[in-house]
């Protein structure tokens, strides 16, 4: 449980850091808005592109080597920011998130049936809270981390300040700017590395999840199909993806809100933490989780509640005007 915790702290930590890069991304590589949320796409489409080559590779060395295969993934896409922030070049800086992206996508294939196994079934919602603590612990730091070491100071680098420069100091302050990334991510990576390096050698078991033989020799496009007939898989798998896509975009678009907002505060980064507060708040409904299911609520009713409230809080944001500010 130490190593899926350490890993899903990992996870998250690499994760949430996509929240502040948007902003910075912004005005870095002098983008627009649009542009800058490539950086949320380059990252989760290697989910999509990379989940089921990410089976075939683990069908191939194992759950405990996906881990450290995937964690070296991601080490590799983490130097990747060294020439990308060298050249101040978006595409490699993209190039070096889709790469991070796959290697998570490949460790999240190794490691989440070891949450499932590691213990009794009716508890596996308690133990993936524990974990998602970690997660969003992580992403409750990784703002934090990256805005204390990159981006602070920022109301030296706002966007009407590198406007008024002429063309030659404009691009030295910008590539100052970038190649903030560099030392963070050089240090990021050489630990997720060594970190793959304990697990390869870590006494974490190989797990064997009982595949049925004719499952096993069926081509994969007859595997998705025959799982089209269990219609419960089908809704989790669309509340899965409906899920996500909430999270990542209240974690990575509440930074852009907060600039839009003037949310500045005195030393011109506060709106880089928002993801921080999100963070947060995702903790707290994890740590409800853990209290609350199995022994006073059921998973099902815990999914309906969350889908209710989640509702109504949505229904009120679209409703209350953005001028609105609470004293």
């Amino acid at each position: 449980m130490v190593i899926l915790t350490s890993l899903f702290f990992i996870l998250g930590f690499v994760t949430w850091l996509n929240g502040p890069l948007i902003p910075f991304f912004e005005l870095a590589c002098e983008l627009s808005s649009s542009q800058a949320y490539f950086v949320t796409f380059a990252f989760y489409i290697a989910y999509f592109v990379m989940a089921i080559p990410s089976s075939w590779v683990i069908e191939k060395v194992g759950y405990k080597n996906g881990i450290s295969l995937g964690l070296i993934t991601i080490a590799f896409g983490a130097f990747m920011f060294y020439p990308a922030a060298e050249t101040r070049t978006f595409y490699l800086f993209l190039i070096a998130l889709f790469i991070m992206g796959t290697g998570l996508a490949i460790l999240q294939t190794a490691a989440n049936p070891y949450v499932v196994v590691i213990g009794p079934r009716e508890s596996a919602a308690a133990r993936i809270s524990v974990l998602g603590i970690a997660n969003k612990l992580a992403g409750f730091i990784a703002p934090l981390v990256l805005t204390a070491l990159v981006l602070s100071n920022m109301q030296d680098y706002t966007a009407e300040k590198i406007a008024a420069l002429d063309s030659v100091s404009r691009s030295i302050a910008l590539d100052t700017l970038a190649l903030k990334l560099q030392t963070p991510y050089i240090y990021m990576g050489a630990v997720i590395l060594i970190l793959a390096l304990l697990v390869r050698f870590s006494p974490l078991p190989e797990i064997d999840l009982d595949e049925d033989e004719n499952v096993a020799h069926m081509s994969i496009f007859k595997q998705i199909l025959n799982a089209f007939k269990f219609p419960q898989l089908v809704l989790g798998v669309i509340t899965l993806m409906l899920y996500l896509s909430a999270e990542v975009l209240a974690g990575d678009s509440i930074g852009g809100l907060g600039k839009q907002l003037g949310v500045y505060g005195e030393d011109g980064n506060f709106y880089l933490k928002l993801t921080s507060f999100t963070m947060t708040a995702m903790v707290v409904g994890y740590i409800l989780g853990i209290t609350l299911i199995p022994k006073y609520v059921s998973q099902v009713q815990a999914l309906k509640a969350s889908g209710i409230f989640g509702l109504i809080l949505v229904l009120l944001i679209v409703t209350i005007s953005p001028t609105i500010v609470v004293q």
